[in-house]
Formats: C-alpha cells, structure tokens, sequence
C-alpha cells in the first residue's frame, strides 16, 4: 500500500512538472541577405497547434541614415501574426554568415504576438562593423516562441 502511494506521488509530481513548463517551438530558416527596404517571405518560423498559430511571416531589412562610414545600423523589420487568443512570446535571433557558412554577427530582440494579431513588427536592431557586412552572404533566422 506504501508503495502504490509513493508512485502515485511520483506520477502526480512529474504530472505537475509537465504541466508547469511553458509550451516553446523553435523554428529556424537562412535566406540571402535582403536588399534593403524589401519585404522577405519567410517560412519555418511558425509556433502551430491544433488550434492556433503564431507566425514570422517575413522580414525586411532598413538601414538607418546616421551610419558612420566604418559601421551599419539598422534594423530586421519582422512581420508576426498569432490568431490566438491569448498571446505569444518570441525571441528572433539573426546570425550573419559569411559564404562558407561561419558565423560572423549575431543579433536579438524579444517582442509579444499580441492576441489575433496580424502584421505585427517585431524589431531587431543590428550595429556591424561595414567589412563584417560586406563578407555576410546569408543570414540564419531563429525564432524561439514562449506561450
């Protein structure tokens, strides 16, 4: 009798445990650097359920015009939607690669799908050194969903 009460206790914890951790997705894509100010469709960053889904539908990238000669800054302009009703958490991360695929920079930002949203910007800005931005080839995009 000890014993089924002891496993009972240990299902109902781990039942608990479960219960208690957020739902999180990660989705990740690459495409080619964007030429600035147009819009790029995205795909396999979506958070989907049966019933809901929290989306990055595409991005945009926008250099601003303070740029000293030696750096870029700008921005990745994301578009969400979350036909939700309640709302979603992401974390997007860009990573700047170089033609073999390393690594050269890496930026983030965390923005709220907010609840029925559609075309919501979600901003990442981005400082880089213009010698790192001219080797950049493609850039892997991770989009980490918190609900």
């Amino acid at each position: 009798m000890a014993s089924r009460k002891l496993t009972l206790v240990g299902v109902l914890l781990a039942s608990a445990t479960v219960l208690a951790t957020p739902l999180m997705y990660k989705g990740q894509t690459v495409i080619d650097i964007p030429k600035p100010g147009e819009p790029v469709p995205l795909s396999g960053l979506s958070y989907k359920s049966h019933a809901f889904e929290a989306a990055i539908t595409s991005v945009k990238l926008e250099p601003k015009s303070d740029n000293p000669p030696d750096v870029l800054r700008g921005r990745w302009t994301f578009l969400g939607s979350n036909n939700d009703g309640q709302m979603h958490k992401v974390e997007i991360t860009t990573r700047l690669l170089d033609p073999s695929g390393k690594q050269i920079a890496m930026h983030s930002g965390k923005c709220i799908l907010a609840a029925g949203s559609h075309d919501q910007p979600c901003v990442v800005e981005i400082d880089i050194k213009a010698d790192d931005w001219k080797s950049a080839k493609s850039v892997r995009i991770v989009a980490d969903f918190n609900s």
